[in-house]
């Protein structure tokens, strides 16, 4: 999440002169403007919080200094254009550097909004309405002040973030890994978050003492992406999880849509009672509930529950899914065998388990809140069927299913091809196991990439690619942990870190020192200087099973967790003092670049 800022700029910043009075941008004429003339337009637009989003003087891949002729284009009055597709320069004037696009107008677009890249993109800054049939944005910090009206908004990777004040009628909301917040849904039908919950909405609801307050709460997905979209557009992962395949951006260029409007009935759960009244049938009729009366799972960090219970008389049965780690989320549909009835409720949890607040009512009710719910249930619902392996440590709750054990420890060691599993590795396999991926340090989990295919785009020697073996995901971004094999036994072998984003550092003298890293709960940073970890207090959200991990991390290994960024730096300079030298002098071997620094 990016962190906002309050800075004023100061007499002593030299105010940037600009190389032209207009430039032309997909046949609009804009007026050039300085950052001084920006920060006097948009540095007091503030989030839903009333902090301020952008400063334009912060010096940072959003808004650089080290670019030559960095200039914002200004719209003063009402745009209407075909395609909008934001970048850095023209042909016309190859030489400038686009900070970010102002309206202060509205800006209506016949066919696609679109950032420039995932990275890094000039900033979509409109006070008006907006209007498009199709938005895609990423790379940048965006903010439409005066409503949003689309049939399809896509947002990717976590470096963006994106702001719409006013009113949003959108077909489909569509996240992966990129943050929303909305202040209002007038029209929404479906909201995906392919990630994780990254999209924010702010509610009014009724605090504990009856008044009525305005909050902005992370909102579930209200559908699978196959319930709304055409097939074609639709990729599965090898998590069985669905998003959006690349070939959607050639549809969007176009003004057509990637909805598929025949699936009405499916996105608007027309049938949801019948449904769901069935799969209570079907999970009360298994061996599970009948022995434990309860059908549970627990899963990176979420609980998914089928119960049946009496109250006040009354026979019900319940499928309900929460989320933990940090969300205190609760969705759940009751259904009452004697009146009939569906009851979906919606709740904010506090740090107790304790609902907040929360949305009440029957399964005919409006609103996109209560398809968060039904979303909820169909999930659990599979989930609960699926194949269970058992767990035989545990009686009461099976902590296993084909959803968690993504891969058998035979499996997880064919990347290691002759070399042998450490020993403190293969306990960590099995800790993951019995808690699940990422739900004990953030964004870290074991994985299996056999074919070197991210290695290789460093240097495609065999010499080099073979001289690591990649073991798990370091961050949310896509950074990885390898070993690099400088002993026959991967015991002796230091940790490196190849970044998304360029950069390979070493982090860690040996697997004992990469966990006990991980007992600060926090992911590493990759650049093309450095590896660093660095928790910010202000947005620090502690994994779910945090607690257990460092208590195991104690009694297996007797090392102390790190609860300081200072400490982990001290983890890291150890390993890169006694072989930093050496791998840098392997880097150059192969033609690749170090930083100045270590020259």
């Amino acid at each position: 999440m990016f962190k906002h800022s309050n800075y004023k700029p100061q007499i002593m910043i030299k105010e940037e002169k600009v190389p032209f009075e207009t430039v032309v941008f997909s046949g609009i004429t804009f007026k050039v403007i300085n950052r001084h003339e920006a920060h006097n337009i948009i540095g007091d637009l503030t989030d839903f919080k009333n902090q301020k989003i952008y400063n334009v003087f912060e010096d940072t891949w959003r808004f650089p200094d080290y670019e030559e002729n960095p200039i914002f284009l200004l719209a003063e009055d009402d745009v209407e254009m075909d395609l909008f597709e934001m970048d850095f320069s023209t042909k016309e004037h190859p030489d400038i550097f686009i900070l970010g696009f102002i309206f202060k107008g509205n800006l209506t677009v016949a066919k696609l909004i679109s950032s420039f890249d995932t990275d890094n993109s000039p900033a979509l800054i409109v006070l008006g309405k907006t209007t498009t049939v199709n938005i895609n944005l990423f790379g940048s910090v965006h903010y439409l002040g005066g409503g949003l009206q689309c049939d399809t908004l896509a947002g990717e990777y976590n470096h963006g973030e994106l702001f719409v004040k006013g009113d949003l009628t959108a077909w489909l909301v569509y996240s992966d890994d990129m943050l929303f917040h909305f202040e209002r849904f007038t029209d929404v039908q479906a909201i995906i978050s392919a990630n994780r919950p990254d999209i924010l909405i702010c509610s009014n609801v009724q605090d504990t003492d009856g008044s009525i307050i305005t909050v902005e709460n992370y909102l579930p997905s209200t559908h699978k992406l196959s319930d709304i979209v055409e097939d074609s557009f639709v990729e599965n992962t090898d998590y069985n999880e669905e998003i959006l395949g690349n070939n959607y951006l050639d549809v969007f260029k176009e003004g057509l849509s990637i909805l598929d409007y025949d699936k009405k009935d499916k996105y608007m759960y027309a049938d949801f009672r019948n449904q769901f009244i069935n799969m209570v049938e079907v999970l009360s009729e298994t061996e599970e509930q009948k022995e434990n009366g309860k059908i549970v799972r627990h899963i990176s960090g979420t609980t998914y529950l089928f119960i049946p219970f009496d109250y006040e008389g009354k026979k019900y049965s319940q499928i309900s899914e929460e989320i933990s780690n940090g969300f205190g989320i609760r969705m759940r549909a009751l259904w009452c065998h004697e009146d009939q009835e569906i009851m979906l409720i919606l709740e904010y949890l506090d740090e107790n388990g304790d609902p907040k607040y929360q949305w009440m009512n029957d399964e005919n009710a409006p609103g996109i809140e209560l398809f968060c719910v039904k979303n909820a249930v169909m999930r659990t619902f599979e989930i609960l069927t699926a194949e269970v392996v058992e767990d035989n440590d545990e009686e009461d709750e099976t902590e296993f299913s084909d959803y968690n054990n993504r891969f058998s420890l035979e499996e997880y060691a064919s990347q290691f091809g002759n070399y042998k599993l450490p020993e403190d590795l293969v306990k960590l396999f099995d800790f993951e196991q019995k808690y699940g991926v990422e739900t004990y340090s953030e964004c870290f989990g074991l994985t299996i990439t056999d074919d070197k295919t991210g290695i290789k785009t460093w240097s495609e020697e065999e010499e080099f690619y073979n001289s690591f073996i990649e073991f798990a995901g370091a961050n949310g971004s896509g950074s990885s942990y390898a070993y690099w094999i400088v002993d026959k036994d991967l015991n002796n072998c230091p940790i490196v870190v190849f970044g998304d984003e360029g950069g390979v550092h070493i982090v860690a003298e040996n697997t004992q020192k990469l966990i006990q890293l991980l007992t600060l709960d926090t992911e590493i940073s990759v650049d093309f200087d450095k590896a660093y970890f660095y928790q910010d207090e202000e947005y620090y959200e502690e994994s779910e099973n945090k607690e257990e991990f460092r208590e195991w991390v104690k009694e297996e290994f007797n090392l102390d967790a790190i609860d300081s960024n200072e400490e982990a730096d001290e983890i890291v300079e150890e390993a890169q003092t006694k072989y930093k030298q050496k791998f840098n002098d392997f880097l150059v071997k192969f033609g690749i670049e170090i930083s100045e620094e270590d020259e």
